[in-house]
């Protein structure tokens, strides 16, 4: 089944000019004056008048029930109080670049509750009112309160989704921001949690990532981990969307994904600091991917953060540079992002200054940031990066050491990203822009 042509905005539209309204109307301290007007805007742009709680309604066919909704009683009390909180904002989480985060895939019944009063929402209208912290089971045929055994009909052709003002949603044993959304594959449940890519990393980071951690290397891992996330969302860049409906898992097979239990204060800083950042190579987001170590256990080894060293012999190194008896190899000026821009190459008769990076391209280096030169006998040691962005990516442990020694957050993505300069390439995706994070020698 291919869900990547389903209608997956319209009801978002349709419902824009609604809670405008309703934002507008929601300035004033009693709501209940305006209870009238509330009614007529709903009429004219949702066509529903209230909701109703289970079992309120009258029996009838439950495809008919399911798409339009005819109250038969007047809703009272914990209904009525979440109808006015809900008409007051959005059904759907604030989203500039909304994910979906498959929790249950493909199972025949889940759970869920709501924090504080919601509702059950399909095509855009509120088609049934949620008690808070109430647990919930639900089919692909209809919505069951546990406590009381009253259920609710759903049609199985309409995505559904199921809110609260707070956006605060519980399933599959775990509280989670957004809202979820239920599809409906083969005759069983896909449970999404749908929210804010920003949002998203809230529980992702201190996922992936311990918490007490340097908070330089936190931030690194937020870029990291939204990149791959974006490089990773929508039909044509999810390996899970067109068959299932969600962008990513809440595992290995993507990224780790706890939701609100996980998050932290520093998670919290790493991620709101670095909002809306990202890889970029020739303009193209690029999959941040990462792992604990890199090369073996030894989380101090060179490989683990991403270092090489190559050996020069004096006499290649005076070929190349045309300075004979070679004394010293010096450092003139380091560039922001910790590598050499300028070398000055002293001998016996004379120096010559030589630019970095040109040097590290004629020494055949792995990469053309230089990060340090020794002498070792008749050579000289030179270090410079490793081939950071591969399959393997940051190492996150080599990420912790180096802030630990003072690297920021984009030197430490430098060491491990670069595109065929030897730079690294960040940048905002669309909508965002840049607040306190400015980019060093820039």
């Amino acid at each position: 089944m291919d869900l990547s042509n389903l209608k997956l905005r319209s009801d978002v539209v349709s419902l824009g000019l609604y809670f405008s309204i309703m934002r507008l109307f929601g300035r004033y301290n009693s709501i209940t004056k305006f209870t009238s007007i509330f009614s007529l805007s709903l009429a004219l742009i949702t066509g529903v008048f209230a909701m109703p709680a289970f079992g309120d309604d009258e029996e009838e066919d439950s495809t008919e029930a399911a798409q339009e909704v005819e109250t038969k009683k007047p809703i009272r009390g914990q209904v009525q109080q979440a109808t006015y909180r809900m008409v007051a904002q959005s059904f759907y989480p604030p989203m500039l670049h909304p994910i979906r985060v498959g929790i249950h895939r493909q199972v025949p019944w889940a759970r869920f509750a709501v924090w504080t009063p919601g509702a059950v929402v399909v095509d855009g209208r509120p088609v049934c009112a949620l008690k808070p912290q109430t647990v919930y089971n639900i089919t692909p045929s209809g919505i069951t309160e546990l406590a009381t055994g009253r259920s609710f009909p759903l049609a199985r052709d309409r995505r559904t989704y199921i809110t609260s003002p707070d956006f605060r949603v519980w399933t599959n044993n775990g509280w989670w921001r957004g809202c979820l959304e239920i599809v409906v594959v083969n005759g069983k449940l896909n449970v999404i949690n749908l929210l804010d890519l920003e949002d998203y990393l809230l529980g992702c980071v201190p996922a992936e990532m311990p918490p007490s951690w340097h908070l330089e290397a936190l931030k690194a891992q937020a870029v990291a981990a939204r990149s791959y996330a974006w490089a990773h969302m929508g039909p044509s860049k999810s390996k899970w969307y067109k068959s299932t409906g969600y962008d990513l898992v809440p595992n290995v097979s993507d990224q780790m994904y706890k939701g609100l239990a996980c998050e932290q204060p520093s998670t919290f800083r790493a991620v709101r600091e670095t909002r809306g950042i990202v890889l970029k190579n020739s303009g193209i987001v690029k999959a941040g991917f990462y792992r604990a170590t890199i090369g073996g256990s030894n989380k101090t080894s060179d490989e683990n953060l991403n270092i090489k060293k190559h050996v020069v012999s004096n006499q290649k190194l005076e070929t190349i540079t045309g300075v004979s008896d070679i004394l010293g190899v010096t450092v003139k000026q380091w560039h922001p992002n910790g590598f050499a821009t300028a070398i000055q190459i002293m001998g016996r008769n004379g120096s010559k200054d030589v630019n970095g990076l040109v040097l590290s391209k004629m020494l055949g280096l792995t990469t053309a940031g230089i990060l340090d030169v020794s002498e070792a006998g008749e050579s000289w040691v030179f270090t410079c990066r490793g081939k950071g962005n591969g399959a393997r990516g940051l190492s996150q442990h080599g990420a912790n050491l180096l802030a630990k020694r003072g690297w920021r957050f984009d030197q430490i993505l430098l060491q491990y990203y670069q595109d065929s300069s030897g730079k690294l390439q960040l940048d905002y995706l669309d909508r965002y822009r840049a607040e306190s994070y400015a980019m060093p020698g820039n």
